[in-house]
C-alpha cells in the first residue's frame, strides 16, 4: 500500500459541487500542478476550516495529498489569499470573473501546468478588482487567452497573400481558418465575418501590452462589437460549446442596459 504524500499549491477555485452530506469536490487551477481536483472533507459542515477558500475565483493556498497518481486528491487545508471583495460586491464584475474561470477551465486539462495562463488569470482578476467593469476587459481576456493556449487568431496579415493589415481597407475573419483575409483573397460570404482593420490592429496592440497599461488601449463601441462577433464564435468553435456563464452575463447586461 502506497503512503500519501503531502503537497502545497496556490490556485484559483474553478468550481465546486456538493458531495454527500458534508463534503465538497473542488477544482482548482494552480500555478504548480495545473488543474487540480480534490475532495474537501467536511467543507459543507465547517464554516471556519475552509472559509471563503473554496468559493469560485478565490485565490487560495492549498495543502493536499494523494494516495495514487490518478483520481481525487484530499484537500487537507485551504486558506484564502485573495477573495476579491470588490468583484463580489458588483454583480457584473462577479459574472465576468465567473466567465473568466469557465474559460480557464475549458482551455486546461487536469495536471497540465501553464504558468502563463495562471499569470493571465491573476492579472485580469486583479485588473477587474481595481478597475470599472468594461467589455474591453472581456475581449482582451479572450484574445490573450487564445494566444496563450495556442489558438491565436491571425490578425496581423492576410493569411492568403500575407499583406499586412495596415495596408488593407477591408478584411474578413474565418472561424474555420482562424485568420483574416483581404477582400481580394476572400469575398464576404456567409462563412466569414466582416471586421475592420482598426479592430484587428487594436487587439494585436493589446496582445503583449503590460496589464497595467491596458486602460490606455481605446476600443470604440464599433470595435467592441466586431471583436465580440468573431471572438465568441471562435471560442465556441474551439471548445465545442457555449459557456453558460457567458449567456448569464449577456442576459444580465442586456437587462441592466434597458433599465
Amino acid at each position: 500500500m502506497t503512503g500519501k504524500m503531502q503537497n502545497k499549491a496556490t490556485g484559483f477555485v474553478l468550481n465546486f459541487r456538493d458531495y454527500g452530506e458534508s463534503d465538497r469536490i473542488v477544482t482548482f487551477f494552480t500555478d504548480q500542478t495545473g488543474k487540480l481536483k480534490g475532495i474537501a472533507k467536511g467543507a459543507r459542515r465547517s464554516q471556519k476550516r475552509f472559509a471563503n477558500a473554496i468559493e469560485p475565483f478565490s485565490l487560495s493556498a492549498i495543502i493536499f495529498s494523494r494516495r495514487r497518481a490518478e483520481g481525487l486528491c484530499l484537500i487537507e487545508d485551504c486558506r484564502v489569499l485573495n477573495h476579491f471583495p470588490r468583484i463580489r460586491e458588483d454583480l457584473e464584475k462577479t459574472l465576468m470573473a465567473s466567465y473568466f474561470i469557465d474559460l480557464a477551465d475549458s482551455f486546461t486539462e487536469e495536471g497540465a501546468v501553464s504558468h502563463r495562463l495562471f499569470k493571465h488569470m491573476s492579472d485580469f482578476l486583479n485588473l477587474l478588482e481595481a478597475e470599472k467593469a468594461g467589455e474591453s476587459i472581456m475581449r482582451l481576456f479572450e484574445f490573450r487567452l487564445l494566444c496563450i493556449s495556442g489558438y491565436e487568431p491571425t490578425l496581423g496579415h492576410c493569411i492568403s497573400c500575407r499583406k499586412p493589415v495596415e495596408s488593407l481597407k477591408e478584411i474578413s475573419f474565418g472561424i474555420s481558418d482562424g485568420g483574416i483575409k483581404c477582400e481580394k483573397c476572400a469575398p464576404l460570404t456567409a462563412g466569414r465575418i466582416s471586421i475592420s482593420p482598426g479592430t484587428a490592429r487594436t487587439l494585436v496592440a493589446g496582445k503583449n501590452m503590460p496589464v497595467e497599461k491596458l486602460r490606455r488601449l481605446i476600443f470604440t463601441e464599433y470595435s467592441l462589437r466586431e471583436s465580440r462577433l468573431f471572438l465568441v464564435p471562435l471560442i465556441r468553435h474551439i471548445t465545442g460549446r457555449q459557456l453558460k456563464s457567458l449567456n448569464v452575463l449577456m442576459e444580465v447586461k442586456h437587462l441592466t442596459d434597458t433599465i
